[in-house]
């Protein structure tokens, strides 16, 4: 997050939202790892998003 304190998502709308959260692009239980190319720095409203497209279970905290 010290590396991409903006969300990357939303950087990419040319939108500069803080960080909240770390995303595994390929999730642990499917293989994914924790190094850094299988990670994405989202707000809470991405990680959201991508979780309720993937039909994951995953709720804000």
């Amino acid at each position: 997050m010290r590396e991409h304190p903006f969300c990357e998502l939303c950087f990419k709308n040319h939108m500069l939202v803080p960080v909240e959260q770390v995303h595994h692009i390929k999730p642990i239980a499917e293989g994914g790892t924790h190094e850094r190319n299988n990670l994405i720095s989202l707000c809470k409203s991405c990680h959201s998003k991508i979780h309720a497209k993937r039909g994951d279970r995953w709720h804000n905290k």
